[in-house]
């Protein structure tokens, strides 16, 4: 009888180990879950900020591409324009060069 009482005693044990390992086995999961959850967090962030780093670099060099071509732009346009004037000038003195000899010509 006394053995009967035992083996209950240490089956009613081994329920209670049986539900308190349940219990931390899910308290452990959980755990894990959120320090996941932190760590990808985290990464999110980074990720962000890499990202927000590299967008301004990124608009930086392509300010300063901009600008140059905008340089180069106005080069090139004060240069034709420069061209434009002295072929202008070229231009007016032979047609009046022109002019005034076309009457001798005859």
């Amino acid at each position: 009888m006394k053995l009967i009482e035992e083996i209950k005693k240490a089956e009613e044990e081994g329920e209670k180990l049986k539900k308190s390992a349940d219990i931390e086995g899910q308290k452990l999961i959980q755990t894990t879950r959120d320090k996941g959850e932190q760590a990808i967090a985290a990464l999110v962030k980074t990720k962000e900020q890499l990202i927000e780093e590299t967008l301004t670099e990124a608009q930086k060099t392509i300010r300063a591409e901009i600008e140059k071509m905008n340089a180069e732009h106005e080069q090139d346009l004060k240069k034709i324009n420069d061209l434009y004037e002295k072929n202008k000038k070229k231009a007016v003195e032979k047609t009046q060069d022109l002019i005034l000899k076309w009457p001798s010509s005859r």
